[in-house]
């Protein structure tokens, strides 16, 4: 017998939102490419497209990277200067109008690849498990030490760009 895609989707069952703890928020943002969350808080790290007057991606600063506060009610406030520089800045290298190469400062190994698709929204595309998948969270274990938490582990979630099925995967550090 054959499954639909939304029989097989079905037949997955994953705790809380894209396996997250249930009391984790899932942030709503327009332009949203993924963001991040991590043990000590619900705060969330939002990674979005950033787009110029005209609504075209703004090609000198693509991204815009910022706290989504959900102990302040869920008020957007910069990352300041040494989250920046150490932990969720980007780099990148645009391809073309439609395509940029990234990475996360705090792991450069893995590279991202922000891609438009058919209906003119941007989408993050990584490895996942080795699959070419659509990211939408990180999850980030740390255990805090002093000023800087050190990172434990990473778990990655996303969908299957060949079948649509959630996909995961964790990266111990």
């Amino acid at each position: 017998m054959l499954l639909s895609l939304n029989d097989k989707q079905n037949i997955y069952d994953i705790s809380g939102h894209k396996g997250l703890p249930e009391h984790y928020p899932v942030p709503e943002v327009e332009d949203m490419l993924f963001y991040i969350q991590r043990n000590q808080n619900t705060n969330t790290v939002v990674y979005k497209i950033n787009r110029d007057c005209n609504n075209r991606l703004n090609n000198s600063d693509p991204f815009y990277v910022f706290w989504k506060q959900y102990y302040k009610g869920g008020k957007d406030s910069e990352i300041n200067i040494i989250q920046q520089k150490l932990a969720y800045g980007v780099e990148y290298d645009i391809i073309n109008s439609d395509s940029i190469k990234m990475n996360i400062i705090s792991y450069p190994v893995y590279n991202l690849f922000v891609n438009k698709d058919e209906n003119n929204r941007f989408k993050a595309i990584s490895k996942i498990d080795g699959f070419w998948s659509q990211l939408s969270n990180v999850y980030v274990f740390a255990e805090e030490r002093g000023a800087f938490p050190v990172v434990k582990y990473l778990e990655l979630y996303g969908t299957r760009l060949d079948d649509g099925l959630p996909c995961y995967e964790k990266i111990i550090i």
